[in-house]
């Protein structure tokens, strides 16, 4: 799968962990996805795949997916996802929902930072 690098993506980011976060266990230390933190971000989009059938997002499985799309869900996440402490389920399951809805809005690699 292509990955993100940090250099890809579209917003700025904290690149230090915070009290209580180890960016070296992100997977077992973090069950909320902080969108400020750059190391969590990351790990997050790269994780994402899709669904066989095409029709779903998967986290940590899944299918090949475009660094474009990584990119989609950066700026959906971003702009778009209201709450506060989102947990990673709740995250996919909203980027599911409203992939079809918000896709076509996004200005591709105009830069935010």
């Amino acid at each position: 799968m292509p990955e993100l690098t940090s250099d890809d993506l579209q917003y700025e980011y904290e690149w230090k962990a915070s009290n209580g976060d180890n960016p070296k266990l992100i997977h077992e230390d973090a069950r909320h996805l902080s969108r400020n933190e750059g190391y969590e971000m990351i790990l997050f989009l790269n994780k994402l795949g899709m669904s066989t059938d095409k029709t779903e997002f998967l986290y940590g499985d899944g299918g090949d997916l475009k660094v474009e799309a990584r990119l989609r869900i950066e700026w959906m996440l971003k702009e778009h996802l209201k709450s506060t402490s989102p947990g990673r389920g709740t995250v996919l399951k909203w980027i599911n929902e409203n992939w079809a809805a918000l896709r076509g809005d996004f200005k591709a690699f105009e830069k935010k930072k």
